[in-house]
């Protein structure tokens, strides 16, 4: 990760978790802080940091595995034309919640939906193929705390204002 100094790197946008505030949060750890000892390049999205780095237009991009692995496996790149520099452990991506003040009873519906929601023949199982076959429960103490530890290294706040700046300039 030192090696990220002077180098052109893309991150995917400002609100990405492993796109962009993981690195900002624990690159520091490793000696590279983003737009301190490189310029940060938003590419929009991971496929795009990622076809970037392939094809020579970035030499390096924190991207969510996840993805990779599905672009991989869609035949878009080969794995072993890239490198991969380091692994963060590993966290959720995407996930779905509710809001605290919702009925009980209405949180349960929600989450019965999800939980048993048949991925056969959906545009999820077209999109995850053999990673993934259905939503997991996870709950915000435990599996959210990694991502909570990274919003409060990197001071994230959570208002419209805020939300409007991390948007990407076109």
């Amino acid at each position: 990760v030192k090696d990220l100094k002077d180098r052109k790197v893309a991150h995917v946008t400002p609100s990405s978790n492993s796109g962009n505030q993981a690195p900002r949060a624990l690159f520091k750890n490793m000696g590279v802080t983003p737009d301190v000892d490189y310029e940060v390049n938003y590419s929009g999205k991971h496929d795009n940091s990622i076809m970037g780095v392939a094809n020579g237009d970035y030499e390096a991009a924190p991207i969510a595995s996840s993805v990779l692995d599905r672009i991989v496996t869609k035949g878009v790149v080969n794995k072993e034309d890239l490198k991969i520099i380091w692994e963060s452990d590993p966290f959720p991506t995407t996930s779905y919640g509710f809001a605290y003040n919702l009925k009980p009873e209405l949180q349960e519906q929600i989450k019965e939906a999800f939980l048993t929601f048949d991925w056969k023949g959906s545009g999820l199982e077209q999109e995850f193929g053999k990673q993934a076959d259905k939503f997991c429960a996870i709950t915000f103490e435990k599996e959210w705390n990694p991502i909570r530890i990274i919003q409060k290294e990197n001071k994230t706040v959570y208002s419209q204002e805020a939300l409007n700046q991390m948007k990407v300039k076109k």
